[in-house]
């Protein structure tokens, strides 16, 4: 996915006639294109890096309390109030993750409504921002040496990991009175190396450290040191084109989900139209005088209650209850040969009839037989077995 970043001229100047320079980056952050183009005819790319000019952000290295989320956003223009000139609601501050070791952070500050009325003109060009970052942090600065770039309105310096500072043109070609100051308030680097047009000699002899010019010649673009799209200035969650993939895969599972549901409803509603016609179908075979079959569960009950009582066996002596008892009360099932129920009785076979040969076997069955409400006669060939009258 390539990028696109972004160097903003100064905010109070942008337009929609303004040129700025870009650099078109690959998915490693190669630099495979650099150009100059007014903000609607920029590349279109999925995302978008602004690099804020130097003057627009200013940078100090301070000491973070020991909180975190709204109390570390109300504590942070407190921080700073000695740096600004604008009112503090008029000033958008925030920090960055402080170092573990030392405990400093650099906290930026930037005009809150020039901020948003950059995004706001990207919005409006259907380019997504994504990330923002101020030029300073931009440069290359090898350790112990400072980078400094010099363009024809304003220049910048990196003095830092996480800090640097915005410089003022010279006419005649001098060492930018910023640089003296930073320089007398903090140790001296090795080097400063600069970028664009100055008079080696004339700022070593300024500031008494050694001054070579470069050229950015850098393959990749350095990573956002300094995130400024943070709290009201942060990046819409609510991007269409960042949940365009979710939301569809979202309703093309509900559609299968849906479709699936209705195909099983139908599936199981025509089974039940088969089933139901079978058990009419069986409720007409069996009793031929029922005139129409409205639910074949319930009239197949009824008929059958029907039958039953005409026969006389809707009693105890019922062959379900009777041979359930009985086979709870038979210690060992794989004894029995057959069983048969007919007047209101099962008469059982044995598979061995030595297996009642003793009178204490036939004992310890009788017993068990009768905690089941059972009375059992034995003969040669088996075993009748019913339900015990009251009272004997």
């Amino acid at each position: 996915m390539n990028a696109l970043r972004v160097f903003l001229c100064p905010l109070a100047e942008l337009g929609a006639q303004s040129a700025l320079a870009y650099e078109l980056l690959d998915r490693r952050r190669r630099i495979m294109r650099r150009g100059q183009a007014v903000p609607g005819l920029l590349p279109k790319t999925a995302r978008c890096e602004l690099v804020l000019a130097a003057p627009d952000v200013l940078l100090v290295d301070t000491a973070l309390p020991k909180v975190s989320g709204a109390r570390l956003r109300a504590a942070l223009p407190m921080l700073v109030e000695e740096f600004l000139l604008a009112d503090m609601e008029d000033s958008l501050v925030i920090a960055s993750a402080p170092d573990r070791a030392s405990g400093r952070a650099t906290v930026a500050m930037v005009d809150r409504s020039l901020l948003l009325r950059a995004l706001s003109l990207f919005r409006q060009l259907r380019i997504r921002v994504v990330s923002a970052t101020p030029e300073p942090l931009t440069l290359a600065a090898a350790p112990g040496c400072w980078r400094v770039r010099m363009r024809d309105a304003y220049g910048c310096a990196r003095t830092g990991q996480r800090i640097g500072i915005a410089l003022s043109p010279t006419l005649d070609g001098g060492a930018p009175r910023e640089l003296a100051l930073a320089l007398a308030q903090q140790p001296a680097p090795s080097a400063i190396e600069v970028e664009g047009k100055c008079d080696a000699a004339a700022w070593e002899e300024a500031l008494q450290v050694p001054v070579r010019r470069v050229q950015d010649e850098r393959p990749l673009a350095p990573a956002v040191a300094l995130e400024l799209l943070q709290y009201e200035a942060a990046p819409d969650a609510a991007d269409w084109a960042r949940w365009r993939a979710p939301v569809v895969l979202a309703v093309a599972i509900l559609l299968v989900w849906t479709t699936g549901l209705n195909v099983q409803a139908w599936l199981l509603q025509r089974e039940e139209g088969t089933l139901r016609g079978e058990m009419a179908s069986l409720v007409k075979q069996a009793f031929p005088d029922v005139p129409v079959v409205l639910d074949p569960v319930v009239q197949m009950r009824r008929g059958v209650s029907q039958l039953r009582a005409a026969a006389g066996i809707d009693s105890p002596a019922d062959f379900l209850p009777l041979a359930t008892r009985f086979a709870q009360a038979l210690a060992d099932d794989r004894a029995v040969r057959s069983v048969e129920y007919w007047d209101g009785a099962l008469h059982v076979r044995f598979a061995d009839a030595r297996v009642l040969e003793s009178a204490q076997a036939r004992d310890a069955l009788s017993s068990r037989l009768a905690h089941g409400g059972l009375a059992v006669q034995f003969s040669d060939e088996g075993a009748v077995v019913a339900p015990r009258k009251v009272g004997s």
